[in-house]
């Protein structure tokens, strides 16, 4: 088959697999969602041709077509910061087999570059949002907010309860390492 390449990119489109797999564009869409109702037959002609095309999908129109997308975005302010690996790979480990991708914004400890990535981030509207701690621009609070992506705040619980959050009050660890410290006979504490 002749290809048209009708994207301005030129890449093959979800309307040429289907015609190519002499099937309906729904169908193929369904298909290459992994909907689990199309018959065996036509799941293979689609993937058959999608292969053969060279489809890749596009998971920004599929996005805007389900208003929601199949990502989560985790961010944190550093990356070169072992305290955050485990965490990164225990986030992958769980949402991966359940068909949503990691997207991973590292903000440098810059406020005014975790704001930049939470904008650019909600464009891909996604399906929620796991963000360290509770400190950033009214700015970025505001986007959060108007976005209506659920959210969690890694690494600090919120005093207040209000917010979902997993981690540990950083006031109740210092003054237990404080504690713990007095209790050792330390008096100069820094």
């Amino acid at each position: 088959m002749n290809r048209t390449g009708s994207r301005s990119s030129g890449r093959p489109t979800l309307t040429e697999v289907a015609l190519q797999a002499g099937v309906s564009p729904i169908t193929a869409s369904r298909v290459l969602r992994g909907v689990a109702t199309v018959a065996p037959e036509l799941v293979t002609r689609v993937q058959e041709a999608a292969a053969r095309l060279g489809y890749v999908t596009n998971p920004a129109a599929r996005a805007l077509a389900s208003a929601q997308g199949h990502s989560v975005v985790v961010l944190v302010p550093s990356l070169s910061n072992h305290l955050f690996i485990e965490p990164l790979e225990a986030i992958h480990e769980v949402l991966h087999p359940r068909g949503l991708e990691v997207l991973i914004g590292n903000y440098h400890y810059d406020p005014a570059e975790e704001e930049k990535l939470i904008r650019n981030y909600l464009a891909y509207q996604p399906r929620g949002l796991l963000l360290t701690g509770f400190d950033r621009t009214d700015a970025a609070r505001q986007l959060l907010a108007a976005s209506g992506v659920p959210r969690v705040h890694m690494m600090e619980l919120d005093p207040a309860g209000a917010t979902p959050s997993v981690g540990f009050s950083q006031h109740a660890a210092g003054a237990a390492a404080a504690r713990h410290l007095l209790a050792a006979g330390r008096k100069r504490l820094g």
